[in-house]
Protein backbone atom coordinates (compact mmCIF):
# COMPACT_ATOMS: atom_id res chain seq x y z
CA UNK A 1 0.00 0.00 0.00
CA UNK A 2 1.25 3.48 -0.86
CA UNK A 3 2.11 5.93 1.79
CA UNK A 4 -0.08 9.62 1.56
CA UNK A 5 3.54 10.78 -0.23
CA UNK A 6 4.21 7.97 -2.17
CA UNK A 7 3.88 8.55 -6.12
CA UNK A 8 1.61 6.04 -8.10
CA UNK A 9 2.70 4.71 -11.36
CA UNK A 10 -0.61 4.14 -12.91
CA UNK A 11 -0.78 5.85 -15.77
CA UNK A 12 0.69 6.67 -18.86
CA UNK A 13 1.58 9.70 -18.10
CA UNK A 14 2.59 8.57 -14.78
CA UNK A 15 5.57 6.69 -16.79
CA UNK A 16 7.99 9.90 -16.43
CA UNK A 17 11.28 10.06 -17.95
CA UNK A 18 12.43 9.67 -14.60
CA UNK A 19 10.73 6.69 -13.81
CA UNK A 20 12.08 5.27 -16.88
CA UNK A 21 15.72 6.24 -16.48
CA UNK A 22 15.61 4.69 -12.39
CA UNK A 23 14.10 1.03 -14.37
CA UNK A 24 16.61 1.09 -17.16
CA UNK A 25 19.18 1.56 -14.13
CA UNK A 26 17.82 -1.30 -12.72
CA UNK A 27 17.04 -3.85 -15.80
CA UNK A 28 20.81 -2.82 -16.92
CA UNK A 29 22.37 -3.88 -13.92
CA UNK A 30 20.49 -6.96 -13.09
CA UNK A 31 18.75 -8.13 -16.35
CA UNK A 32 21.53 -6.89 -18.92
CA UNK A 33 21.02 -10.41 -20.57
CA UNK A 34 18.43 -12.65 -20.69
CA UNK A 35 14.55 -11.94 -19.89
CA UNK A 36 13.33 -9.28 -17.03
CA UNK A 37 11.84 -10.53 -13.81
CA UNK A 38 9.27 -7.38 -14.13
CA UNK A 39 7.91 -8.07 -10.75
CA UNK A 40 11.38 -8.10 -8.60
CA UNK A 41 11.83 -4.84 -11.69
CA UNK A 42 9.28 -3.29 -9.62
CA UNK A 43 9.84 -4.19 -6.07
CA UNK A 44 13.80 -2.37 -6.29
CA UNK A 45 11.79 0.61 -7.96
CA UNK A 46 9.91 0.73 -5.12
CA UNK A 47 12.42 0.99 -3.01
CA UNK A 48 13.95 4.09 -4.87
CA UNK A 49 13.24 7.37 -4.01
CA UNK A 50 12.32 10.52 -6.90
CA UNK A 51 15.03 13.48 -7.09
CA UNK A 52 12.36 14.96 -5.20
CA UNK A 53 12.20 12.46 -1.86
CA UNK A 54 8.93 10.79 -2.65
CA UNK A 55 8.71 6.90 -2.50
CA UNK A 56 7.50 4.85 -5.48
CA UNK A 57 4.23 2.92 -5.82
CA UNK A 58 4.48 0.58 -9.18
CA UNK A 59 1.01 -0.34 -7.77
CA UNK A 60 -0.57 -3.73 -8.04
CA UNK A 61 -2.09 -3.72 -11.65
CA UNK A 62 1.05 -5.35 -13.65
CA UNK A 63 -1.11 -4.51 -17.19
CA UNK A 64 -1.62 -1.10 -16.43
CA UNK A 65 -1.13 1.80 -18.64
CA UNK A 66 1.75 2.77 -17.08
CA UNK A 67 3.54 -1.03 -16.72
CA UNK A 68 2.67 -1.43 -20.28
CA UNK A 69 4.52 1.83 -21.35
CA UNK A 70 7.58 0.95 -19.13
CA UNK A 71 8.31 -1.96 -20.69
CA UNK A 72 7.54 -0.48 -24.20
CA UNK A 73 10.22 1.57 -23.57
CA UNK A 74 12.57 -0.71 -22.38
CA UNK A 75 12.37 -3.06 -25.18
CA UNK A 76 12.96 -0.14 -27.27
CA UNK A 77 16.34 0.86 -25.60
CA UNK A 78 17.42 -3.31 -25.47
CA UNK A 79 16.91 -3.50 -28.64
CA UNK A 80 19.27 -0.66 -29.63
CA UNK A 81 21.90 -2.38 -27.97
Amino acid sequence: MAKTNDFEVLTEEDATPEIIEIVKGIVEGWYDEGPIDWEDVWDRVEKRQLDDGRGIDMGTDLGSPAIKKIKREIAAWRKLG
